[in-house]
């Protein structure tokens, strides 16, 4: 995403328990915008593991200190581990393990090679014009940029980029929908554009880049490099 929409996400997303209140008031039957999603992140395919998984815990649904949903704020598939509290970015006890083994090239050094890490993942569709609901149903999906944003063990923030406007070799994220009713489509996939195969791993990979950022206004502050990430997540509402 832009540096300029992931600010103003930033703002949006200050406060997940009150998102979490707006969900449980469409649940009561009160009029609300925000689709609640249940999120589900695969740890494998085919044996081999993801460079981006779950905290084995099961899937993720919204709470008092999760989200998992779509914001009418934003329009955007999101999932936050963490909550704001006295201004501070406070964890859950969920989590979302990150790998970052596999560099494209000699990159500077990583803040960790894999951790569990509060995270905020989220798809950045409507920057192309797309909002998710109006996808249709097909196999070959929609190309969006997107973030996948996290804290280090070293208390730093970062994010893995999916914007191929800023960083031209970076590769999308690949949305598709896989069933829609009346609303609008209501199950989602999303999973690397990129086809790249490293080693024995035959699951494709993205390019993703790799940026330190401000935790306030989530600009960037420094590159480390790219790398290659797969992961394979489904959302449904």
């Amino acid at each position: 995403m832009t540096s300029r929409s992931s600010f103003a996400v930033s703002i949006a997303f200050a406060s997940v328990v009150a998102l979490a209140h707006s969900f449980g008031a469409a649940a009561a039957g009160k009029p609300a915008a925000d689709i609640p999603v249940t999120t589900t992140i695969t740890d494998a395919v085919v044996g081999f593991p993801l460079r981006v998984q779950s905290d084995l815990k099961g899937v993720y649904v919204t709470t008092t200190n999760v989200l998992s949903g779509i914001p009418a704020n934003s329009g955007e598939w999101t999932l936050s581990t963490y909550y704001k509290s006295k201004g501070n970015s406070t964890p859950s006890n969920r989590s979302v393990f990150i790998d970052l083994t596999e560099p494209v090239a000699a990159n500077p050094l990583p803040p960790f090679e894999a951790a569990y890490v509060q995270s905020l993942l989220m798809t950045g569709c409507t920057d192309v014009g797309i909002r998710l609901t109006q996808i249709p149903v097909n196999a070959t999906g929609v190309l969006c940029p997107g973030h996948f944003r996290f804290q280090a063990p070293n208390g730093l923030w970062y994010r893995l980029g999916f914007n191929n406007a800023n960083y031209p070799e970076v590769n999308p994220l690949n949305v598709v929908c896989n069933a829609a009713d009346g609303s609008g489509c209501r199950a989602w996939t999303i999973r690397p554009s990129g086809t790249t195969v490293t080693g024995l791993d035959p699951n494709p990979k993205s390019v993703a880049k790799l940026l330190q950022i401000d935790p306030g206004t989530t600009l960037p502050i420094a590159d480390l490099g790219d790398y290659y990430v797969s992961f394979l997540i489904t959302a449904q509402r």
